[in-house]
């Protein structure tokens, strides 16, 4: 799909995965202590997932506090509790969070977003990237604002260094490209104006001038490289490394991967959704300790700081 932006032409890939067009140690839980609408800054939060396939506990980073707190409290308002999952590509992902799900009806097409809530990306592959058991949000494009609502849990085998090679050029790419658009927008009433008139040696003048600056505000900047912990990540345990600098990264599973790998594997209707439906009976928020660190528990270490 093809959209212009100010005048310049921006191809923009959507991934069939997320929204499939615009609408177009066991821990207890405990009173709420604070309203669902509180945001806890300062800390990692857990929020239980208890399905009819098993339970699973995801960490939420705190270096991604608008998602972070969005999924709790979407868990303390119950908003996930009866919904099934969908999207499941075997050895890619599974994915959740359509509020039509919990009345859907048998071969019921699910994931077509007509939401109009939206969260700021928090997009930042240097820190939090798409390992297996990653947790992303979904979003109707790359690098575009995500929904409130679905989210999917990153699965994939392992990849090989001339493969995470291009996904640094492409990363890299964005991160220009990203610089770029925001030098054109001082120029929108210019750019608008030029069209109007067919003026295309003014926008080809400017084009330049702009691709001039990125260069050198670029120059400034260390390119993106994969740290040595998220190549051995990804060369050893598996990932999507093919999504990291397009989709919001903001958790990760913690206990409960083979639960995951589970979901993942059931057969599937032609939207990818499980032929015997998968349902979320409950999710909540861990308000006690800091969960022990599960041992041994593949696709769970800890974000680098």
């Amino acid at each position: 799909m093809k959209t212009r932006i100010l005048g310049l032409s921006v191809t923009l890939i959507l991934l069939s995965i997320f929204i499939v067009n615009c609408k177009d140690g066991k821990k207890a839980e405990t009173v709420e202590e604070v309203d669902a609408d509180t945001i806890i800054l300062d800390r990692d939060q857990y929020v239980r997932f208890e399905t009819t396939m098993g339970n699973f506990t995801l960490k939420l980073y705190r270096e991604a506090p608008l998602h972070r707190h969005n999924m709790v409290r979407n868990a303390r308002k119950g908003i996930y509790d009866g919904q099934l999952f969908f999207g499941v590509q075997r050895g890619f992902k599974i994915q959740c969070g359509d509020v039509t799900s919990k009345n859907a009806k048998p071969g019921q097409q699910l994931g077509v977003n007509d939401e109009q809530d939206t969260i700021m990306s928090e997009i930042n592959p240097y820190l939090m990237y798409h390992k297996r058991g990653a947790v992303g949000q979904a979003s109707l494009r790359q690098f575009d604002y995500s929904t409130s609502q679905q989210f999917y849990i990153s699965l994939g085998s392992r990849t090989n260094l001339s493969a995470l090679e291009r996904q640094e050029t492409a990363i890299n790419k964005r991160l220009r490209q990203a610089v770029k658009d925001s030098l054109t927008l001082f120029h929108a009433s210019d750019l608008i104006k030029w069209r109007e008139q067919k003026d295309n040696n003014k926008i080809s003048i400017l084009n330049n001038t702009l691709n001039q600056q990125t260069d050198a505000i670029m120059a400034t900047r260390k390119p993106f490289k994969y740290s040595p912990a998220q190549i051995e990540e990804y060369t050893k345990k598996g990932g999507n490394p093919n999504l990291d600098g397009f989709y919001t990264v903001f958790g990760e599973v913690y206990e409960g991967l083979e639960v995951i790998e589970a979901i993942n594997s059931v057969n599937v209707d032609g939207h990818y959704r499980p032929q015997k439906d998968i349902k979320i009976i409950k999710a909540y928020v861990l308000e006690d300790e800091q969960p022990v660190e599960p041992e041994n528990q593949a696709g769970t270490e800890p974000v680098a700081n």
